[in-house]
């Protein structure tokens, strides 16, 4: 009989911890949806950002960085393929000065879920943010895309930079105050760190050498406030020097300097 009892009583405490749990995710995320950290999803809302897009030339042997004016605006709404709301960004440049007109250059959808917010940039589906949202908490965020999804472009060989699936997005700073590069301070932040990782630096000329690292910062009730993503590899030379050695990859940085 003393058995039965106890028996009954954790089924009781299980009982509870599972109704416990789900009274108490739903209200949470309810008071503070993930959408809080996007741009706010209505046509019209914009940010724009000072973006500085590094590029490697000249065979790889040197490299330079361009600065441009990126606007980012909703400009409709449609389903996806899975029938879910989602929103139409395009990106549109000028120059720093935003004195050239704007040129639209890309579009993508934004779909925000419960859970999630998926990104597809390019016919690459990302899932930038997931609850809970805490620091520490990880996720795969690249688990949608296909095997060395820039060898259109890159012919990268460093696994971290073929295997995209594999990153493991992780929540740092939660609610913490960010400044940006214009010295403008957000009380409430978030960032992702997407990936930090790196092999043989310093550069040595005959030793194989990359750096990939990969973070975002949102700030509530505006969205995506900055942006570091840095990729490349280092070729080395070749033992006899008769092939030097040289860099692919790209690097783009984002910086917010205003918004509606």
């Amino acid at each position: 009989m003393k058995q039965f009892y106890l028996a009954l009583l954790l089924i009781v405490v299980l009982i509870f911890a599972i109704t416990g749990c789900h009274k108490t995710a739903p209200s949470l995320y309810a008071s503070n949806p993930l959408t809080n950290y996007y741009m706010p999803l209505a046509i019209g809302k914009y940010i724009t950002y000072r973006m500085d897009s590094l590029t490697f030339y000249y065979f790889g042997q040197s490299d330079t960085t361009n600065s441009y004016l990126a606007k980012d605006i909703i400009e409709d709404s449609t389903t996806d393929n899975l029938g879910r709301l989602s929103w139409i960004v395009t990106r549109y440049l000028s120059d720093t000065t935003g004195m050239v007109p704007w040129q639209p250059t890309e579009t993508y959808l934004v779909t925000p879920t419960k859970g999630t917010i998926e990104v597809n940039e390019n016919n690459l589906r990302y899932l930038k943010l997931t609850y809970p949202m805490a620091n520490g908490d990880n996720w795969t965020g690249n688990t949608y895309l296909p095997t060395a999804p820039f060898q259109d472009h890159f012919s990268f060989s460093d696994q971290i930079n073929t295997d995209l699936q594999a990153w493991n997005y992780t929540y740092q700073n939660v609610n913490r105050p960010f400044v940006v590069a214009n010295n403008t301070a957000y009380d409430s932040t978030v960032t992702v760190l997407q990936v930090n990782d790196s092999s043989g630096l310093p550069i040595i000329d005959t030793v194989f050498a990359s750096k990939t690292y990969w973070t975002e910062t949102y700030a509530k009730n505006i969205g995506l406030i900055y942006r570091q993503t840095t990729i490349w590899e280092y070729q080395p030379a070749s033992p006899n020097g008769t092939v030097a050695g040289y860099k692919i990859g790209f690097g783009l940085k984002l910086s917010i300097v205003d918004h509606n």
